[in-house]
């Protein structure tokens, strides 16, 4: 019987340059021992011309028996273009110790993840947006469509199995090839360490065995089986469905999330949690992120749904929620990026397998037209800021290019001391929202390659690109004639749109346009290896794959038109419908509320049908009115009716002031200094003038909502202004306030009523309804 081998030492150089070639795991204990010099020259014969030079011995008395790889000579070694100094971790390579804890702590991760509190609520609806039917299926708790059965006695909490696969799917990257396109070697970093003398021990080597394409990786992980090219006859019934806008709607009550409705496609219902949901190098970064070793109630809620790649809309976002929101999405998208790339690596593994050994490797499809897989839309730097630090610190690399200048260009800067005070004034939800950096123009690429992340790369070398709408729309082409450009929006495999009440407060055209630009084929190839694209890609069908998650403070018609209209995803969607209490009782006020319903013959033209009842009977009691009283605010939340108005007001010759988003500051106060002295009969006030300034209009006697403010807590704020700067200009009961709405104003309605009153102002055969 020959000798037992003994474990052999390996320095950090050696260590790293094993795991750059995918063939050694240090924290892989499920492999069988090899010999260490054979799986190094067996990883330096395959790469060729690898990045690294070839194992030299040195002195036996020196090394007593060890090897030692030596790096490039500072000659050869490529320069690295930054602006500022790069943020460097040096991290020792685990031992047995650190494994086991590395180990632990993956596991309480999947436990926490592991079970969904969401339940179905006794019916599903079968809805087609093309018709007006509605068919009621009530539901069989016993029928495993709808109950999880069996997948509910399955161990999905990370114990042993999952780990063996877990370790099972990070021995099957075996060679990182050189990537292919010649860019590549811009923002490359050797990753090895400069100390030669810390050692580490080494127990186990892992195999150098191929594994099988129907591996556990591709059976078990929700996003290898939706990227997958699958051409089965369940996959077509999904398009079938999603194409002719068929779903299957059942309502859900989510503990964590609140209630919500899931437009499924393929009687999937749902799901149990991922067996496979986080990368382990994820594991730490998260927890430190994070300060806790697993994840919340309300993170685990929100990062189940996300890793179902089925599209999400949460409209029930707050700044108390925001850490763990943007936590929840940032670990998803570097999930998601770090899953994709290690496919890449594993089919890299098999083609050079196949040119070693001069045989077939097959069809091997891993990738779209471009790079970029991830695109981030926030409405500021402030938020993107936010956004670009936590991924930077979920991929814990050794190098971080370009740092100083995304804190230069994106972070908090010094405030003045001025500024500070007048922002210290408004309230907190302003203060949350402007804090910082609030350019809205912007757009940054972010690249990973190795253990480097390069801020500010070139759109089609980047992996996510975190922008606003603004930002792209300068890049896409603003206008017909101008340079369009967006291919690198062609793969996009996800988008995620943060802050999208905000972003209503610029221009949502620009997010429109963002999304029909988006997976188009590309008009040239940019260096694409077209045997490497997924068929469904090269079909045109990569919308269909493109998970979509859109997360706001509420729900509008042109978030609702989104959902409709371009979430397409083949897994289906889901959307959160949270039960609003009402901005109403937030009114302190002793002031009559008012709502006037007004009869509109269709949607498209209820605008004008509004303006005609403000023309014709609105404003002619207005005038009458402020010949003895004057002091009164017209509040108009779209633009398009406040210049509408604007216009009507001046022909007119009505003694008022507008004020939009454009005053300038000087303009806003003699506005507001004259209304109040009542040398002005009407002020005009515009919703975005509110959002982005929050002037404190004293004066104001008589308040009316030609249209009502798509946030809820404009409501409750401009009425309570009529208590707070009227002590000397009139009493309570000399107060009013009106509100016109239209029976298409149902999502504006509740939130300022409540769930439960909504319905009564919308359906209720009155035309008016005081709050008092």
């Amino acid at each position: 019987m020959p000798p037992a081998k003994k474990s052999k030492k390996l320095t950090r150089k050696e260590l790293q340059q094993l795991k750059e070639y995918g063939q050694l795991d240090p924290l892989g204990s499920m492999g069988a021992e090899n010999d260490l010099d054979e799986v190094i020259s067996k990883a330096i014969n395959r790469r060729g011309h690898g990045r690294f030079s070839g194992v030299i011995p040195l002195d036996e008395e020196k090394t007593r028996g060890r090897k030692h790889v030596r790096g490039p000579s500072r000659s050869h070694r490529q320069t690295i273009g930054r602006d500022g100094p790069s943020r460097q971790k040096h991290a020792l390579a685990p031992g047995n110790k650190q494994k086991n804890a590395k180990t632990d702590a993956y596991t309480k991760l999947l436990k926490s993840l592991s079970t969904s509190k969401a339940s179905f609520i006794n019916q599903a609806v079968i809805v087609s947006d093309d018709e007006d039917e509605e068919e009621v299926v009530e539901m069989d708790e016993d029928h495993d469509v709808y109950s999880s059965g069996e997948d509910e006695k399955m161990d999905y909490g990370g114990g042993d199995d999952t780990l063996k696969e877990s370790e099972a799917d990070e021995q099957e990257y075996e060679i990182d090839e050189v990537e292919q396109d010649a860019s590549e070697s811009e923002g490359e970093i050797d990753s090895e360490s400069e100390s030669e003398g810390n050692e580490v021990q080494l127990a186990n080597a892992q195999t150098n065995s191929s594994i099988e394409k129907s591996e556990v990786y591709e059976e078990h992980d929700y996003m290898a089986s939706h990227f997958a090219d699958d051409d089965s006859t369940l996959m077509h019934e999904k398009l079938a469905a999603v194409t002719q806008k068929e779903y299957k709607q059942m309502p859900i009550d989510d503990p964590d999330l609140g209630a919500a409705v899931l437009f499924d496609v393929s009687n999937g219902g749902i799901r149990p949690a991922n067996p496979r949901p986080l990368k382990q190098k994820l594991v730490r970064p998260f927890q430190k992120l994070s300060n806790q070793d697993g994840f919340t109630d309300f993170q685990r809620g929100l990062f189940n749904w996300f890793d179902q790649y089925r599209d999400v809309v949460y409209s029930s976002r707050s700044f108390d929620k925001e850490d763990e929101i943007t936590t929840a999405y940032t670990l998803h998208t570097m999930n998601h990026v770090l899953k994709s790339r290690d496919r890449e690596r594993k089919n890299n593994a098999e083609l050079s397998k196949a040119h070693a050994s001069r045989t077939d490797a097959g069809e091997l499809r891993d990738r779209g037209f471009t790079r970029p897989r991830v695109l981030i839309l926030t409405p500021f730097r402030n938020s993107a800021y936010k956004v670009v630090e936590k991924i930077l610190k979920l991929s814990s690399a050794d190098q971080e290019i370009n740092l100083a200048r995304l804190s230069r260009e994106y972070g908090p800067g010094e405030n003045d001391e001025a500024e500070s005070k007048s922002l210290k004034r408004k309230p907190m939800d302003f203060q949350q929202t402007f804090a910082g950096n609030i350019d809205d123009s912007f757009r940054i690429g972010i690249r990973f390659q190795f253990n480097t992340v390069k801020l500010y790369a070139d759109f089609y070398r980047a992996d996510i690109i975190v922008a606003s709408p603004i930002g792209l729309r300068m890049t896409t082409g603003a206008q017909k004639g101008d340079r369009k450009d967006f291919d690198f929006l062609s793969s996009i495999e996800m988008i995620i749109v943060d802050q999208c009440d905000v972003l209503l407060m610029q221009n949502w055209e620009h997010v429109t346009h963002v999304f029909d630009c988006m997976n188009k084929v590309p008009k040239k190839d940019h260096g694409c290896d077209f045997s490497r694209v997924n068929n469904w890609c090269l079909e045109g069908l990569s919308e269909y794959r493109r998970q979509t998650i859109m997360i706001s403070e509420y729900m509008t018609p042109e978030i609702q038109a989104i959902f409709n209209n371009n979430c397409r995803s083949i897994e289906g969607k889901v959307r959160f419908k949270p039960v609003m209490q009402g901005a109403i009782a937030d009114v302190v006020a002793q002031v009559p509320q008012i709502f006037k319903k007004l009869t509109v013959k269709r949607l498209v033209t209820a605008a004008d049908d509004r303006f005609e009842h403000f023309a014709q009977n609105v404003f002619p009691e207005l005038q009458k009115s402020t010949l003895n009283e004057k002091h009164t605010l017209i509040f108009v939340s779209s633009y398009y009716d406040f210049v509408r108005i604007r216009n009507y007001m001046r022909d007119k010759g009505c003694s008022f002031v507008a004020i939009s988003e454009y005053s300038t500051r000087t303009e806003a106060m003699h506005a507001r200094m004259n209304f109040y002295n009542g040398n002005l009969q009407f002020i005009l006030y515009s919703e975005r003038a509110h959002f982005y300034h929050r002037y404190p209009i004293k004066g104001i006697h008589h308040m009316v909502f030609y249209s009502l403010p798509d946030h809820p807590l404009y409501y409750s704020e401009l009425v309570n202004l009529m208590l707070t700067s009227n002590d000397e200009t009139a009493s309570s009961a000399q107060l009013s306030c009106t509100a016109f709405y239209t029976k298409y104003d149902q999502l504006k309605i509740e939130r300022i009523v409540g769930t439960r009153l909504a319905p009564q102002l919308i359906s209720g055969d009155r035309s008016q309804y005081t709050f008092a």
